[in-house]
């Protein structure tokens, strides 16, 4: 039909939730761009030019933009990246009072090269109050966004199939978490995504 589109990111798309679609051709007649909504961005804006676009963003949907356009159009999608913690559903007995992380399309794992030497990864607990960062590191794997926070590590260590329970002993430790697909490219180790929760 005599348009093209070209995907320029500005930002570091799936690092960053700024998406800009640039027309670099188009016919003359009034036509229709669909943009997917991901289930996760919630809150998500678009504008045309700067401008407001006037179009729902409902997550797992497509949004409509039918307007007359013009060559050097940008259509910015802007996808809230906030980290979230996930849990499955109850009947999933291995996740059952455990949480995993996510940031936009990403899920996290925690991995034992960030963790202090002889740390069993069943023995990492996450404190539902901790306060999660986002930071991009260039450097880092070839280049992407990890997830600092802290984690608490079980330091008691009782034997047998069962177990009297008793007040666990923790020490905090401040970690990073790697996206779950960039686990294992720091010589052997173990991971985890899901973690149990302490509440407070």
């Amino acid at each position: 039909d005599g348009s093209e589109f070209k995907l320029r990111q500005d930002s570091r798309y799936p690092w960053d939730g700024a998406v800009k679609l640039t027309l670099d051709t188009c016919k003359d007649a009034p036509f229709e761009i669909m943009l997917r909504i991901p289930d996760w961005a919630e809150e998500a804006t678009i504008t045309v030019n700067g401008e407001d676009a006037g179009v729902e963003t409902e997550p797992g949907t497509y949004a409509r933009i039918e307007r007359p356009w013009k060559t050097g159009d940008v259509v910015a999608l802007d996808m809230p990246m906030d980290i979230k913690l996930m849990e499955g559903h109850p009947r999933i007995e291995e996740v059952r009072n455990q949480v995993a992380i996510k940031r936009g399309p990403v899920v996290y794992c925690v991995e034992s090269p960030d963790l202090p030497k002889n740390t069993e990864i069943l023995d990492v607990y996450l404190p539902v109050d901790s306060s999660l960062e986002a930071e991009y590191q260039e450097e880092f794997l070839g280049g992407m966004t990890t997830v600092g926070g802290t984690v608490l590590l079980r330091k008691d260590k009782n034997k047998g199939m069962y177990r009297t329970l008793r007040q666990p002993t923790w020490e905090a430790f401040e970690t990073q978490f790697v996206p779950y697909y960039a686990w294992c490219n720091r010589g052997q180790s173990e991971m985890t995504v899901f973690m149990p929760v302490v509440w407070k």
